[in-house]
């Protein structure tokens, strides 16, 4: 059996269980690129570990992100007898430091939006009402980049101000209730880009000029153009600049920081945040909370106010 034929075996085993498994199966595909469609027992793991270190440079999450889909799909082959052996490395490298999410302040966005309107027609891929509807849409809900570009016009009902998420990561759809604001925001560009065109059934309500789907590359290409304009940026030291899956974690935060701020059980309604950002597990969710300051400062007051609670003058 060859590399290519095993892969194909192993990526329809995966979804047979009803995994989505694209990102595992892309790594698999560029592994296949890399070495070539030998037969399985001609991969050398001096092969493998020049895959997995690509360029020269520092290890990154990138890395590990390669080495664990090549882990569960060797081993997939040796319970099959299709290998003897695995030729992963037996050792592995340290990981680099966490990664820090960018949480964006509402001033940045401000001046994200700013960038976007200030922009003439033709330097953009796509237009600035396109690109300005995105950044809200993303910082509005904390949708993933994804499904903020795959949503259909069926799929926006702004009457009652939903929206239906469809072939999520987790094969689950859900509903998002939107506040009345953004609501209003997706009113005009919804006027201003479909109300002269007939859609048909495949159209996306967020869509480049020829009212085509909007490529994740073209989104994220947009998004560096008006970053850099709006100057919004780590220190010159980082390795990451702020990303567009940013503002997902950027919306959970801002949701926390709100609940402390209003009073509210924070433990109690995590779950709620959990169905809204379309987690299948409540751990999900934690990875998108970070303890910023602002953060910090209110579960902190929290914490006082349960362990000192105010006694009456005697």
């Amino acid at each position: 059996m060859t590399l290519g034929e095993l892969i194909d075996e192993y990526v329809d085993y995966k979804r047979s269980l009803g995994m989505y498994f694209r990102s595992p199966a892309v790594r698999l595909k560029a592994f296949l690129a890399a070495v070539g469609d030998v037969k399985l027992d001609a991969i050398t793991p001096q092969q493998v570990r020049s895959h997995l270190d690509g360029t020269p440079g520092p290890i990154t999450s990138f890395w590990f992100a390669k080495y664990q889909a090549l882990r569960p799909f060797f081993a997939y082959a040796i319970d099959r007898n299709y290998l003897q052996s695995c030729p992963l490395p037996k050792v592995l490298p340290s990981k680099p430091p966490k990664f820090d999410p960018y949480i964006y302040t509402v001033a940045e966005v401000k001046r994200l939006l700013d960038a976007a309107d200030s922009r003439h027609q033709s330097d953009w891929l796509l237009d600035p009402q396109t690109a300005r509807t995105l950044i809200l849409l993303l910082y509005g809900t904390g949708l993933r980049i994804g499904e903020a570009t795959r949503l259909k016009l069926s799929d926006v009902d702004l009457n009652d101000q939903i929206l239906t998420v469809r072939e999520t990561k987790f094969f689950k759809s859900r509903l998002v209730p939107i506040g009345d604001d953004l609501a209003m925001a997706l009113r005009s560009y919804h006027a201003y880009q479909w109300g002269s065109w007939t859609p048909t059934d495949e159209s996306t309500f967020l869509s480049c000029r020829a009212r085509q789907p909007i490529k994740h590359q073209t989104a994220r290409l947009v998004f560096y153009r008006m970053r850099t304009e709006a100057n919004v940026r780590r220190e010159e030291t980082a390795r990451y600049q702020p990303r567009l899956h940013d503002f997902r974690h950027t919306f959970a935060v801002t949701r926390l920081v709100t609940w402390y701020r209003e009073g509210k059980n924070v433990q109690r309604l995590l779950p709620h945040l959990s169905t809204y950002l379309g987690h299948a597990r409540l751990q999900e969710t934690t990875r998108y909370l970070n303890m910023t300051k602002e953060l910090l400062q209110e579960a902190s007051q929290c914490f006082l106010q349960y362990a000192l609670p105010e006694t009456p003058d005697e």
